[in-house]
């Protein structure tokens, strides 16, 4: 490459293949289903399949926070802009697991 035209004060660092970047972004998200595996919400961004993040939520009185990924796209949505995502909850804490029980059953009662 022409060295004119670079404009960067440093030079470029080719990362190794196990090296890991995150980038944090928030999305305001519609909680539009809930269960033991997974939840379905609605978002006004249209995250790709595969997307992995964080979802936190009030359950009844307590807090639940879990570990998502992006499963699918859902044909229902909450409101027009906005696309429904099928997630799949990964690693929580104890906690969660408990609040996210309690409130499941009830919800059956």
């Amino acid at each position: 490459m022409d060295q004119t035209n670079e404009r960067r004060r440093t030079p470029r660092v080719e990362l190794q293949h196990e090296e890991d970047v995150r980038l944090e972004l928030r999305h305001r998200v519609q909680l539009l289903d809930i269960s033991q595996t997974g939840a379905l919400v609605a978002c006004e961004t249209r995250l790709p399949v595969g997307t992995r993040g964080q979802v936190r939520i009030g359950l009844g009185t307590s807090p639940f926070t879990a570990e998502v990924a992006v499963k699918r796209h859902h044909t229902k949505a909450a409101r027009p802009g906005q696309v429904a995502l099928g997630t799949m909850f990964g690693s929580m804490d104890d906690r969660s697991k408990r609040q996210l029980e309690l409130f499941l059953q009830r919800a059956k009662d």
